[in-house]
């Protein structure tokens, strides 16, 4: 049964004091305490993204170590080995596949959790202590640990998303509260704040590297514990700013959190091909192969700088950082779009110009080419930083009113469900031994489905209308329930 409290701000009438100690709330803090949560857990999952990367060449590097190979950077021969079964170089993006597949399936329960239970805030807080004691164990990376180590990084990429869902539950609701143009700076703001933070970490760890002339391994130790302390201190606050939230709806009789999940996954997907076909519905299903390719960028970028053009830990470092740098002008860019045009418009033009972008894969061929890359780095990140505000914006303004949490889970559902698919693709090619730049290139197939999906949505002002009118899947719900309840009285 649906709850009759619509979510709108609670919590958020009084704003919390700032909890560090000479901080000046009017400089740091957003409108709402839950906007500032959403504020710090931006801070906080940036520097977890990038310790990946070094954690991640670390790992190649003792995989080749224990087979033999030279895993420098400048080796002469190629690694032919295999670790478990597979190259070394395929590890990356299997570990990913891995941790695809464990959120494809796991999500659903996540979902339940959120939208059946008054424990959003507790399962974030939960979902974020493992996070970051998982990080801290894996500062231990070793010849001797690196395989387990392997195996935690696939169960920690499943965490960041349980911590992901929980967080963007919140997000539908601020849209509720905050008006348009302030949201849609708010979406821009937090992406530059995730990307920033990022970009000052990447910086950070690469200096180090270049101080103390470390190789990948020690690198990776030195990323992993600063990611722990500063990562670690911007999620507690976010945590102690996101507010409690009451269940969203109630188990029917006979039905439990693990079953319930998968059901509403179908209830849900049901009721927007039903009702909102052509807005949301369409708008999600997009999602899933537009998701699916840029999720899966850094990974299959990260293996192919390694593996093709030689790189080190170091070097990938450098290139990240000028990805990240240059996202701020791409959400800068976004904005200004949006507001020019509409989201809609701004979402498929980035879209469009990012296939032209990824095909930059074809021109790195070699270690000659690694002063191309840092090129082609400014190029990928000015547009990481135009989508994702922009599809956070979309979603924000489409979701129709009374489903927010129900559908901010299926949202990164479906920006989950297919994320195994182009890494397992790329393990695939990399195994059989097929140039590794039609790995990269692959991923436009799933772009120019997206951007095939997304042109039949309405035109933006009705789908904006449409989400501002009576929610049609609750009323429906209502409707039968209602039916149910007087078909019981008869009885």
């Amino acid at each position: 049964m649906e709850t009759e409290q619509v979510e709108k701000g609670k919590g958020d009438d009084e704003l919390k004091p700032c909890p560090i100690f000479g901080c000046k709330p009017k400089r740091i803090l957003l409108q709402t305490n839950d906007a500032s949560g959403f504020l710090f857990n931006a801070a906080g999952s940036g520097p977890i993204i990038m310790s990946n990367i070094f954690l991640s060449t670390s790992i190649i590097y003792l995989a080749k170590l224990s087979i033999g190979c030279d895993p420098s950077p400048d080796a002469e021969e190629e690694c032919d080995g295999r670790a478990y079964g597979l190259k070394p170089a395929s590890l990356i993006s299997f570990i990913a596949t891995i941790s695809g597949v464990m959120s494809a399936f796991l999500l659903p329960f996540i979902g339940a959790i959120i939208d059946f239970t008054p424990w959003r805030r507790g399962l974030g807080i939960m979902s974020c202590t493992l996070l970051i004691i998982i990080q801290a164990v894996q500062a231990f990376t070793v010849q001797a640990t690196w395989f387990p180590m392997s195996i935690l990084q696939a169960i920690n990429g499943f965490l960041y998303m349980v911590v992901s869902m929980a967080q963007y539950a919140y997000l539908p609701e601020l849209a509720l509260v905050i008006e348009t143009k302030t949201m849609s700076w708010y979406t821009s703001l937090f992406y530059m704040v995730q990307f920033g933070h990022q970009s000052l970490f990447l910086i950070v760890v690469i200096a180090a590297g270049k101080v103390f002339s470390w190789n990948d391994v020690t690198l990776a130790h030195f990323s992993q514990g600063f990611n722990v302390l500063v990562s670690g201190t911007y999620l507690a606050l976010s945590w102690y700013y996101f507010g409690k939230r009451d269940a969203r709806r109630s188990l029917e009789q006979g039905q439990n959190l693990c079953g319930a999940g998968f059901v509403q996954v179908f209830q849900t997907a049901r009721g927007l091909a039903k009702h909102y076909p052509r807005t949301v519905g369409i708008f999600f299903l997009g999602a899933v192969f537009a998701e699916c390719a840029i999720n899966s960028f850094t990974t299959v970028a990260v293996t192919y700088m390694n593996e093709v053009l030689k790189m080190s830990g170091t070097e990938i470092g450098i290139v990240f950082l000028i990805v990240m740098v240059s996202t701020i002008p791409g959400s800068l860019f976004a904005t200004w779009l949006t507001n020019l045009k509409n989201p809609q418009f701004c979402y498929r033009m980035n879209i469009l110009t990012f296939m032209i972008t990824i095909f930059g894969f074809l021109l790195l061929d070699g270690p000659d080419k690694k002063m191309l890359c840092y090129g082609l780095g400014v190029v990928w990140g000015f547009w990481l930083g135009w989508f994702y505000p922009t599809e956070k914006l979309i979603y924000s303004m489409i979701v129709p009113a009374g489903q927010e949490s129900e559908l901010s889970g299926f949202f990164l559902y479906c920006t989950q469900i297919l994320s195994w698919l182009p890494n397992l693709i790329f393990t695939m090619m990399n195994e059989a031994g097929i140039n590794l730049s039609w790995g990269g290139i692959h991923l436009n197939i799933y772009l120019l489905i997206a951007l095939i999906i997304n042109q039949r949505m309405l035109p933006w002002d009705e789908c904006i209308s449409i989400a501002r009118q009576e929610n049609k899947i609750i009323k429906n719900r209502q409707s039968v329930l209602n039916a149910k309840n007087e078909e019981f009285d008869a009885e």
